[in-house]
């Protein structure tokens, strides 16, 4: 997927902030070499985050570890297997990268097979980034003072458990907080379908405003958002 220049510096630098908020929020110091670490991790993803597993590889070898980044120590044997900056976070108590582990699952009381989400490596890598760049605040509006959260677009084949690891993410949402939408675009969906499906979740709240039912924020999912026909305009 082609991704403009202004797009992955944007995601870089909201993905960068992201991170450090969570050490911000804590009063934990950044210091050079953590700093240098949290550049590294949102670099790769933003630049090479719609990468394919061959093109990562590369990315990793010729322009990270050319220009001598702070990248996790891998084994010959892990680097045989393909492994790379991709494969790693920096978690917050140890300042340092591990590997990517699952969230822990526990199956519900009633368990239906054909409904299970089970997080996997991938999955929990998703979650994460989404994660952060949902809970970091953007001010949409100076002279509105409107504040809202940022946008995450999951990007792969049929079958790639895209629904799924949004629906996983979707549990972790404190629903005294949160509502949670999920509206599922066709070829055949149009703007006034969008349209109405945003209506039935806000209500007015005086003139010109409208708001999700509670006063809660409210998370929408757009599924198959490349599903629609394009219009004449090529939207």
């Amino acid at each position: 997927m082609d991704s403009p220049e202004v797009v992955k510096t944007t995601m870089m630098i909201n993905l960068l902030t992201a991170c450090l908020k969570e050490y911000q929020s804590s009063g934990t110091p950044v210091d050079f070499e953590l700093f240098e670490k949290l550049w590294c991790f949102s670099f790769a993803w933003s630049i090479a985050g719609l990468f394919e597993s061959n093109e990562r590889q590369k990315f990793h070898k010729e322009v990270l570890e050319r220009v001598g980044a702070s990248l996790p120590q891998i084994s010959a044997q892990r680097a045989f297997e393909k492994e790379t900056v991709f494969d790693y976070y920096i978690n917050p108590k140890t300042r340092n990268w591990e590997n990517w582990k699952p969230f822990d699952w526990s199956p519900p009381r009633r368990m239906v097979f054909s409904q299970l989400l089970i997080p996997t490596t991938d999955s929990t890598r998703a979650e994460y980034i989404i994660e952060r760049l949902r809970t970091l605040n953007d001010k949409r509006s100076e002279r509105r003072k409107e504040v809202g959260l940022l946008n995450t677009l999951l990007v792969g084949g049929a079958g790639t458990a895209k629904t799924s690891i949004v629906l996983m993410n979707s549990t972790r949402l404190n629903r005294e907080e949160y509502n949670f939408k999920r509206i599922n675009f066709s070829y055949y969906t149009l703007p006034h379908n969008f349209q109405e499906s945003i209506d039935s979740e806000v209500e007015k709240k005086n003139a010109k405003n409208y708001c999700p039912f509670q006063g809660k924020k409210l998370v929408v999912f757009l599924d198959d958002f490349s599903m629609p026909q394009i219009n004449e305009w090529g939207d």
